[in-house]
């Protein structure tokens, strides 16, 4: 039977590993565009242009930020580094954690398909679970 650090540990693996995995994937196959923001100045990834239509190049740059940066990729893996902290230290995430990233990437998972987005609704089963345990455990030590 899996500890509840185990759980959580394997889940904030899962989301850590989705992040970084998304991440090298948009570098990969739009790193040249990134690196035109570094050229261009970091404010050409999304213009504060208003009222002006934009151009193609612009709408190129707004879709490579919102897939890089601009991403889930990055809360996704603070909080699998988080996750990881917090089961070292034997604190439990709280249930609502659990339901957040379940909806969150059963959501993305609906939305974006092919998409490697059922690794996070795992991620989020196991806390979930993790917390339920945890729940069982202080209970039973409180009798």
């Amino acid at each position: 039977m899996m500890t509840t650090m185990v759980l959580q540990r394997i889940g904030a693996v899962l989301l850590t590993a989705l992040g970084v995995g998304h991440l090298i994937l948009i570098t990969i196959f739009q790193g040249s565009k990134m690196l035109d923001w570094v050229t261009q100045g970091l404010w050409a990834a999304v213009p504060l242009k208003i009222g002006m239509q934009p151009t193609v190049e612009a709408s190129q740059n707004a879709v490579v930020f919102w897939a890089s940066v601009g991403s889930f990729a990055i809360p996704s893996i603070l909080l699998g580094v988080l996750q990881w902290t917090l089961a070292g230290r034997g604190i439990a995430p709280g249930v609502w954690l659990g339901w957040a990233v379940t909806v969150w990437f059963a959501m993305l998972t609906l939305l974006l398909v092919p998409s490697p987005g059922i690794l996070g609704v795992i991620a989020g089963i196991f806390f979930l679970v993790a917390a339920r345990r945890a729940r069982l455990m202080s209970r039973a030590e409180a009798r």
